[in-house]
This record gives C-alpha cells, structure tokens and sequence, in this order.
C-alpha cells in the first residue's frame, strides 16, 4: 500500500507466502500481525544467526551454537555490545544430511518484524536504533551473513550529537543479503532525494541508510518548547537514502508504565 497521495510513505505489511521465494523455494515466512513470528526453512546445513534469546521454537535437526568471535573477534564482540547487541553470537543449523528442517524467531517485546534486503542499499549498511536487530538469513554457499556492529552517532555536528537524542553509539547492520529487524507499531518507510529532508520525532526513528545525514531543529518558539510536549528539538534526516519509521517505541511503552510517585506517609 502506497501513500503516495501524502508524503510518499510506504506502509510495510507481511505479503503473501509466495512473495518469500526465491528460485522457487521458500525463504521466510512472518506470521501474525501485532507480535509476530518469522519462520525460516532451513534445507540440509542450511543456518539462521540471531541475537540471544530470539528462538521460539524449531525442528529436532536443527542445533543451536553460540560464538564470541563474529566479525572481528574481540573487538566485534565489544562493538556488538555497544551498539545494543547481544554477547554472543548465536546460529541455528539444520545439521540434518537429508532432512529439511525449521526455526522461527520472535521480538523480545510485543514488535513487529521486517525483512531489510541489504543488497540493496547502496552503502551496504544501516544505521539501526538500540536492540532492534533480530536475525539474518546465512549464505548456504559462502557462510555470509550480516555483521551487527556499532558506530558513533553519524550526526553532522556537535550539537546534533548532544541535543538529537540519537545515542552516542548506535548500531550498525552490515553486509549479508536478508537482515530482519524489530520494531514497534505501524512500520512505514520512505526514500529520500537528494538533499530532501524531513523532522522526525526522535523516538519514532528504527533506522536508515548509512548514506542518510543526520542533524537537529528546534521544535519552535518559547510557548511551542514549553508547552508542546515535544521536547527541545526534533531529528532532521536529509537524503539520499531509505529510512524506516515506528509508531510506538520501546521508550515511549516504557512511560506508560512508570508508577505514580508515592506519597509520603
């Protein structure tokens, strides 16, 4: 569905079964509509990798590991960590010789799932929002995968840095062909000219292309940052490149449930 009578927004929603092949096999399949589920088929040696704890369930052929070194050993391992990763690099296999087999990865809040072809980013590389990276589909031929890594906020300046509220380190999804990531609500996303910008409330940006400039605005005059509710300043991202928004986020839920302050006996 294309908004194009609006801004040229794409409102992202899993297609039809079918629209998950490629060379006439089953690639992925996302079930549900609020919380979902990805389910991926997985033919003899055939591996999925994930961040921990993403595994809902799976076949008997397929066996679960775990490594620290991924894309840099140690220092990837940190640079996992930073960027909202998790420790621990995890892969499931289906270590069947003949039997194809299965595996099926869930949000670790109530999310919504989407497929980034990372083919097709010019750069090869997003820029992702904390703890949204979930899995990605494994070359059965070259063992390629995206690397989830981190890197400093890509503001263009200081004080983009300071007052975006985009974190100090954010985190990177690099390389691979399929990289699934989480978000929360309704997902949509747009591609931006060059030189187009546009403001964006902090909190509903899940992530964009490297190629993407980031910087800030004030949301108005004195009454507007007083009274508005929105704060001191909003995102401006400027293109070229594709961006992807969420309606609700981790952050704001969290809000919702701060418990009133006690009164004092």
């Amino acid at each position: 569905f294309n908004m194009s009578s609006l801004s040229e927004f794409q409102l992202w929603v899993p297609s039809k079964a079918d629209v998950y092949t490629q060379n006439g096999q089953p690639v992925y399949e996302i079930i549900g509509t609020d919380s979902q589920i990805v389910q991926f088929p997985l033919g003899p040696g055939q591996s999925i990798n994930c961040t921990s704890g993403a595994m809902a369930y799976m076949s008997s052929t397929v066996k679960m590991s775990a490594a620290y070194k991924s894309g840099g050993g140690f220092q990837g391992t940190m640079a996992r960590i930073a960027g909202g990763g998790s420790l621990l690099n995890t892969n499931y296999k289906n270590e069947s010789y003949e039997e194809n087999g299965y595996v099926s990865m869930t949000p670790d809040y109530p999310g919504v799932i989407f497929p980034v072809d990372m083919k097709q980013c010019p750069s090869g590389k997003i820029i992702a929002m904390r703890d949204s990276y979930l899995c990605s589909v494994v070359n059965p031929i070259d063992a390629s995968h995206s690397y989830v890594g981190a890197g400093f906020n890509p503001s263009e300046t200081v004080g983009a840095v300071c007052c975006g509220g985009l974190d100090l380190i954010v985190q990177t999804v690099s390389g691979g062909e399929l990289a699934f990531l989480m978000g929360m609500g309704t997902i949509i996303s747009k591609t931006l000219s060059e030189g187009e910008s546009i403001l964006i409330d902090t909190d509903s940006i899940l992530c964009f292309e490297a190629s993407v400039q980031v910087d800030v605005k004030t949301v108005g005059g004195f009454a507007a940052i007083c009274c508005a509710g929105d704060g001191l300043f909003n995102t401006q991202l400027t293109g070229p490149g594709k961006i992807w928004l969420q309606s609700l986020s981790i952050d704001k839920m969290r809000k919702l449930f701060v418990p009133p302050p006690q009164k004092e006996k």
